[in-house]
């Protein structure tokens, strides 16, 4: 059975209107880039729409970004001053980077290549006779002018451009549209794991069970505020003793992610009740894990949407987010978990989370029902619809 008649029927969400609006685009070829097939929740977006995508009929294909590791120092660079307003790109980086990215080989065997992220663009600028779609995947309403501007034309060059919501991007002289992510209900990341087989997975990691467990699934990157997180765990920790899980990953495009890990090791020093696990490719680990947590957080500094919420809240835990970018699409405070903004507020809306079950229990229920409404990717795929529908 196809993973849309899953969805048809063991949720009800009918997917028969969805089929005709591909069924009407005709045929077309699609190949997605990204900068690396796995560890990030832009890679798993992608590894989800590509089946979807080719269930639907679309002829389409998935590839990574072919780079060295000084393209990908450069890279981060710019991500980092996109997403955090940092100015650390140097003119010369800028220009080393665009001479690096002019050389990339980007797929022109397709009629639409859809980019997502920057790292292509110069590249895809270069080739003609295909449609060019660009999905933005930063929250960039503070990014750093200078890159911006350096981008900005590569960007407005495309016949399509995707953010995630009004308030994540800047001015552009074209018309844009939106799509927020979403997850696949199908996928085994998104199974709730039941508490006996759980339990192996936290004996698996040497996770104490006697004692609340505070999780954050993110990757290791200083915009997730890992010190942060940790400064607010000893602080709750002080007053209810409990468990902090990290569990991050690696991806292959992010050059800082294993020394940042090694940062926060020694930043967390020798407690044993904080635990970081490094996991890549593991999607039933994780699940297992975000089924067995009692709090779900996530203590970003920016954060375009946040997937790994949307994963929590499907499996109907109670979260508390920073009231940032697209996380506030998905938490409504006090109503589909908690918003925090200073660390005070963080360590406070933890607390109440584990002190007050009823609470706890009644933002999950409600954070699970607006998942199923808003952020399932049947909702996702009507919205591809009709972008493709402007340019094929």
């Amino acid at each position: 059975m196809d993973k849309l008649s899953i969805l048809n029927g063991r949720y009800g969400i009918a997917v028969t209107a969805l089929k005709d609006l591909y069924k009407d685009l005709g045929s077309f070829r699609l190949t997605m880039l990204t900068p690396a097939l796995y560890g990030s929740g832009v890679s798993e977006l992608a590894a989800t729409l590509d089946g979807y995508f080719r269930e639907l009929g679309v002829e389409c294909s998935w590839r990574k970004i072919e780079a060295g590791h000084d393209f990908f120092v450069l890279s981060k660079k710019i991500s980092d001053a996109l997403c955090l307003s940092m100015n650390c790109v140097s003119k010369a980086e800028l220009e080393r980077f665009a001479e690096a990215a002019a050389c990339l080989e980007v797929p022109s065997d397709c009629d639409i290549l859809y980019m997502h992220d920057f790292h292509a663009l110069i590249a895809a600028s270069k080739i003609k006779g295909i449609k060019k779609v660009y999905r933005c995947h930063f929250d960039i309403s503070r990014a750093n002018k200078e890159v911006w501007d350096f981008l900005k034309p590569y960007i407005e060059c495309c016949d399509a451009v995707i953010f995630p919501s009004a308030q994540s991007h800047r001015r552009l002289n074209r018309e844009a549209d939106y799509i927020l992510p979403s997850i696949d209900p199908c996928s085994v990341k998104n199974t709730f794991v039941e508490r006996e087989e759980s339990l192996k997975v936290l004996k698996e990691y040497d996770i104490p069970l006697g004692k609340p467990i505070i999780l954050q699934v993110s990757r290791f990157d200083r915009v997730k505020d890992p010190f942060g997180l940790i400064d607010v765990f000893k602080e709750v920790s002080s007053e209810i003793p409990s468990t902090l899980v990290y569990a991050g990953g690696f991806a292959p495009d992010d050059v800082n992610a294993a020394a940042l890990y090694e940062e926060l090791k020694l930043y967390a020093g020798n407690r044993k009740d904080i635990i970081l696990l490094s996991i890549n490719r593991r999607d039933y680990e994780i699940a297992a894990l975000q089924s067995a947590a009692d709090v779900v957080v996530q203590k970003s500094f920016s954060e375009s949407f946040g997937l790994s919420i949307t994963e929590a809240l499907w499996k109907k835990k109670p979260v508390a987010a920073s009231d940032v970018g697209g996380i506030r699409c998905q938490i409504i405070n006090n109503k589909t978990g908690l918003l925090c903004g200073d660390k005070a507020g963080f360590i406070f809306n933890v607390k109440r989370l584990l002190m007050d079950k009823a609470l706890s229990l009644r933002l999950a229920t409600n954070g699970h029902e607006y998942v199923k409404e808003h952020f399932l990717i049947t909702r996702e795929l009507k919205n591809h619809a009709e972008v493709f529908k402007k340019i094929v």
